[in-house]
């Protein structure tokens, strides 16, 4: 079988309104095309055979292409973009029925998210380019390169290289509409608008899968309250709505790229795999990995649902470790 990575990138990650909010890094097209230069060589340096590259307005890809010709096989999808996010999810897709034994994304946890919904349980490896990331680490692009072409050519397991991700599945009448990777953020803005979440008093509730102290974000509001880790089988509820309970706390949290705030949790509790739990504000939003997704309407039943089962991610570090090693 060839051994096959798949690339995702995502030229408007990064580029958000939350770039007018607070002091988050612009990764330029230009950086990101470098970036796609040294994952090839990274590719390369493995002995990957072929690599899928989902095709874009930008055409990010390009210069990577060119320099690697003939020294691995890169395909474009037979895909039309059309700059929305179904984009990404269907390159995924295209990319699981291909063979990739890997896919590597650029962008943040938005663009995570959708290409999460079409993996089909290809183990993804995610560079961060975009605004607060948890899903993606600052990982260099040759390193990403080479541990997912270790990943492909199977000097690496899947079982070894990789820690499974929990999600937050989104249920509206009892049929689950959509995902989040990371957070799902009730607000009582009644409107998708700009999608992104910035305007921390609109918050009624929020839902993790994570709360890492090292994150920037909403996430980050959990991690003021319980260290919880990618792959514990567990994740956190936080109510901003209501009477103060016994858990209830102030809490200072990097939110934002320079912007540290304080918000008062009425509640939290740990959220348990499998666990339902209803959204009963109306009318109001919830943002998915920080961008607003889902309009809560009357006579709509909302649930959010903690799931153990989320994507395959490769660990890099552990990866090149056991490259070392071996």
């Amino acid at each position: 079988m060839t051994s096959t990575v798949g690339i995702i990138a995502n030229p408007s990650a990064g580029k958000d309104i939350r770039r007018l909010v607070a002091q988050g890094r612009v990764v330029s097209n230009q950086e990101k095309a470098n970036i796609l230069r040294r994952v090839f060589a990274g590719l390369i340096a493995m002995d990957v055979e072929r690599v899928l590259v989902m095709p874009d307005m930008s055409g990010l890809s390009r210069p990577a292409i060119y320099d690697s010709t003939g020294q691995i096989e890169a395909e474009l999808l037979d895909q039309v973009p059309t700059g929305s996010q179904n984009d990404s999810t269907r390159a995924a897709e295209m990319m699981s029925e291909m063979g990739a034994s890997c896919i590597i994304t650029l962008g943040g946890d938005g663009t995570n998210r959708v290409v999460s919904k079409g993996v089909n349980g290809v183990p993804m490896l995610p560079i961060s380019t975009g605004t607060n990331n948890v899903f993606p680490r600052m990982t260099e692009g040759t390193l990403a390169g080479l541990a997912a072409g270790a990943v492909a050519t199977g000097r690496v397991s899947i079982e070894d290289a990789c820690r499974r991700s929990k999600q937050l599945d989104i249920e509206v009448d009892g049929k689950k509409i959509d995902v989040a990777l990371v957070d799902a953020a009730v607000s009582r803005q009644m409107f998708v608008g700009a999608r992104a979440v910035w305007e921390l008093q609109s918050l009624y509730s929020m839902f993790l899968t994570r709360a890492e102290p090292a994150s920037i974000g909403l996430s980050a509001i959990g991690a003021r309250l319980k260290h919880i880790a990618i792959d514990e089988p567990f994740g956190l509820y936080l109510r901003f709505d209501g009477e103060p309970d016994e858990t209830a706390t102030r809490i200072n949290a990097p939110v934002g790229p320079g912007l540290v705030s304080s918000i008062d949790v009425m509640g939290w509790r740990v959220l348990q795999p499998g666990e339902a739990m209803p959204v009963p504000l109306r009318p109001g939003t919830v943002a998915l990995d920080g961008e607003r997704e889902v309009e809560l309407l009357p006579n709509t039943e909302v649930t959010v649902t903690l799931d153990v089962n989320g994507p395959l991610v490769v660990d890099v570090e552990r990866t090149m470790a056991l490259v070392t090693a071996r």
